[in-house]
């Protein structure tokens, strides 16, 4: 493969597209969330006084308590990180924040223009 080809290659190979990231990264994030926050409650509450706080027809153990607790906090937290992913690549795109965008900048007018009854005095 001579130069030009290796430009002009979609991608590098082995290397994950931009969703693949995405996803890769929301799951970590979610992880990671969900390990600190089970070490927190677990830290601070006992597992086995779950089985006094609830009223179920069977016996929580251990275990049980720790992996439903992990995976409640797993998934709040895939949630709340895809959300964010979401919320980046979705965003407005860069030089937005600058004012480089092709919107006219906005117009500020007096509101009592519109509504000549309203007394603006109490608002300067």
């Amino acid at each position: 493969m001579n130069q030009t080809e290796q430009n002009s290659a979609p991608g590098v190979q082995g290397r994950w597209n931009m969703r693949k990231r995405d996803i890769g990264t929301a799951l970590w994030v979610a992880f990671l969330a969900a390990c600190v926050g089970t070490f927190v409650i677990f830290g601070v509450m006992d597992p086995d006084a779950l089985n006094d706080a609830w009223v179920l027809p069977w016996e929580m153990g251990r275990k049980l308590a720790y992996s439903l607790g992990f995976m409640f906090l797993f998934i709040v937290s895939l949630i709340a990180s895809s959300l964010t992913v979401f919320m980046i690549r979705t965003g407005p795109q860069q030089g937005h924040s600058r004012g480089n965008d092709d919107r006219p900048p906005t117009e500020f007018r007096d509101p009592g223009d519109d509504n000549p009854d309203l007394d603006t005095g109490d608002w300067r």
